[in-house]
């Protein structure tokens, strides 16, 4: 079909959705609708195309973050070239969406955009991440389980689980050095960076609560977890006001947003923290301990993480059987079968090798890159076999493929709960007994900007933490209480991209524990009404157009 004259063509912004893993395109469906209406209500005069992904569905997501994006960017020239041809529409704007996994991928396919000169002629608005691990899932910390977790279950998940655990290691051409993709892909000079420094607004959406996976210190790119607490211990809430009390007279105030609380926090209104907070007693902090009632709280806290261990039994051997019958069988047919397709597919990579390289070695290369003059002139994708499939699956199988999916979700967080579980389950903000009515005031923002882990004496490096020694103090002894021990790639990775300006907004969900699902309200579930809410915010608040 012949592409009819620019002067013919309307325009229009392409809104394209990216799932996560194991994830399928019905996952964006009622967000797909709300943002439609949302649009059409706000901008009647527009013209918008969503586009949901499809070449990456179910086990191909293992193939890969770098491959992945690769078919996601097939995708999107594909999409292009066809609104041009059969809708008679040009695409001049761009927004990218992605869930969980498919953000990582997302920010990979623009590393490739960018270099295919794709916003060379076309404008990044929104870039938006619900629930994505963009500092991997690598659990911080050096305890045995935490080590033989890290270094098993990166394998179990293909290419995309050694991508996200940060276990793999890209030759960068030119140089000797290799590095994880992630690391690489928030390389300050990278491609990927460069790529999505030109999206006009930047967002991400973090659960809080029960989604130990990709919890707010990755999804939201934080040196600490300020909310690990509601993981830890299931007693503990957040209540209306945005108030959590602590047994030992702590309190940490947050603030909601209007009109959404209580479910999105304001990470730039103050909280306030109210602890022991003594500048002058420094020295005796460190030999405060809590001497009333040590030893019932140490029995009740082994029995307390002796359960979490039987309740991953239960879900494992029990509760969960089918799920695990499917899982384990089909996952190594789909491991094997993911070796192969990566063989197969490998050429698309390789025909776009350049992208790992620096911005300043690439440079001249990206001027020989093919360039989307016209989206008619990109090559069509046949239809994939999965896309077949996946439009002609009957309800009643979409219905059990998304209790076996979220069974999926719900197994591998009692697996984190179990593996990080703290050796303290009535940890409060403050660690010490709250004595006298001292106060920190600061805000979400503030407090996850502080590279904690890399602080080993307040003293000395007091200008990380405040303008005074004082002031540096009183944050020390909250940060203290949430150091993570992360990993140097894990560290450089925050760093950079908090370099680049980002609306980060945590989720929280309290009427499921399936809230990794609930955040985009992936099925219809009654349980999944807070996610609606969350949806509603992102289609009323966040996506932009000017």
């Amino acid at each position: 079909m012949s592409s009819p004259p620019v002067s013919q063509l309307q325009e229009c912004h392409l809104i394209v959705l990216s799932h996560g893993l194991w994830g399928t395109s019905d996952h964006f469906s009622y967000l797909e609708e709300l943002l439609q209406e949302s649009l059409a209500a706000a901008y009647p005069e527009k013209r918008f195309a969503i586009y949901k992904t499809k070449s990456n569905e179910k086990f191909k997501t293992y193939d890969g973050i770098d491959l992945c994006g690769a078919r996601v960017v097939d995708e999107i020239l594909e999409e292009t070239a066809q609104l041009r041809t059969r809708d008679g529409l040009l695409v001049t704007e761009f927004s990218l969406i992605g869930y969980s996994l498919g953000g990582l991928i997302a920010r990979f396919a623009i590393g490739m955009l960018t270099y295919r000169k794709y916003f060379e002629s076309i404008s990044p608005i929104n870039f938006v991440t619900f629930c994505s691990p963009h500092v991997g899932v690598l659990t911080p910390g050096d305890s045995l389980s935490i080590k033989c977790f890290n270094n098993m279950v990166p394998y179990l998940l293909g290419n995309s689980g050694k991508h996200m655990f940060l276990k793999d290691a890209v030759h960068l051409e030119h140089s000797d050095e290799k590095v994880p993709l992630l690391k690489l892909m928030a390389t300050e000079n990278s491609i990927f960076v460069q790529g999505l420094k030109k999206f006009k607004y930047r967002s991400l959406y973090s659960n809080i609560r029960a989604d130990i996976r990709t919890s707010w210190w990755s999804s939201g790119i934080s040196y600490i977890n300020p909310f690990e607490i509601l993981d830890k211990n299931p007693e503990v809430l957040i209540d209306h006001d945005g108030f959590i009390n602590f047994a030992n007279g702590s309190k940490f105030e947050l603030s909601f947003l209007d009109a959404f609380a209580p479910i999105i926090l304001d990470v730039n209104k103050p909280i306030k923290f109210t602890g022991l907070i003594n500048y002058e007693n420094e020295k005796k902090l460190a030999k405060y301990a809590q001497v009333a009632k040590q030893e019932e709280d140490y029995l009740k806290n082994f029995f307390y993480r002796k359960l979490k261990w039987l309740i991953l039994l239960f879900n494992t051997f029990i509760y969960v059987p089918m799920w695990m019958t499917w899982f384990v069988l089909f996952n190594v047919l789909q491991l094997f079968t993911s070796f192969f397709r990566v063989t197969r597919e490998s050429s698309r990579l390789k025909d776009n090798f350049c992208i790992y390289n620096i911005v300043d070695q690439v440079a001249t290369t990206v001027s020989n890159a093919i360039p989307i003059h016209s989206a008619s002139s990109t090559p069509l994708l046949k239809p994939t076999l999965s896309r077949s499939l996946s439009e002609g699956y009957s309800n009643e199988l979409n219905k059990l493929e998304n209790d076996l999916h979220d069974q999926g979700d719900f197994f591998l967080d009692s697996v984190f709960d179990a593996i990080t579980s703290s050796n303290n389950m009535n940890q409060s903000i403050f660690n010490q007994q709250s004595q006298g009515d001292k106060t920190l005031v600061t805000s979400i923002s503030k407090l996850c900007s502080i590279p904690i882990d890399d602080i080993t004496d307040w003293e000395s490096d007091y200008k990380l933490l405040g303008k005074t020694k004082k002031e540096a103090f009183e944050y020390y002894q909250v940060l203290e209480s949430f150091r993570l021990n992360m990993s140097p790639h894990q560290r450089e990775i925050i760093k950079n991209l908090n370099q680049l300006e980002w609306s980060k907004y945590p989720i929280y969900i309290t009427k499921t524990n399936a809230t990794h699902a609930a955040a985009i309200v992936r099925h219809e579930d009654p349980t999944f009404e807070e996610g609606k809410t969350v949806i509603r915010h992102f289609c009323e608040q966040v996506f932009k157009l000017d």
